[in-house]
């Protein structure tokens, strides 16, 4: 495993979370929708529940996944994590100082 991919599991793993019942339930908000849509995550018997509700457009789904499932979804969330992770910092290296990328162009 590379450093910045370590990195990049330290920083998921010092994320803050809202538990609403330790241990057992969370509430996941994006800045993206704002408070209007949000999930709860549940820990119930052999498996986890994902609720999404959108209070604006008054409409909830469930999903349930068991515990054979979670190794494979585990992997999948993370390494599609770190590949956003690593185009961002692509990304971010080959722009430098240069946010617009025309620098060259137009020099000042």
């Amino acid at each position: 495993m590379e450093q910045w991919q370590i990195d990049a599991i330290q920083a998921i793993l010092e994320t803050p979370v809202s538990e609403v019942e330790e241990g057992s339930r969370v509430y996941l908000s994006s800045a993206t929708y704002g408070n209007s849509r949000y999930h709860m995550i549940d820990k119930k018997y052999d498996s986890i529940q994902v609720e999404q509700v959108d209070i604006e457009e008054k409409w909830g789904k469930r999903v349930n996944i068991y515990t054979d499932e979670i190794p494979q979804l585990l992997k999948t969330l993370l390494v599609w994590h770190l590949s956003g992770v690593k185009s961002l910092q692509e990304s971010t290296a080959r722009i430098g100082d240069d946010a617009l990328g025309d620098l060259d162009e137009h020099p000042f």
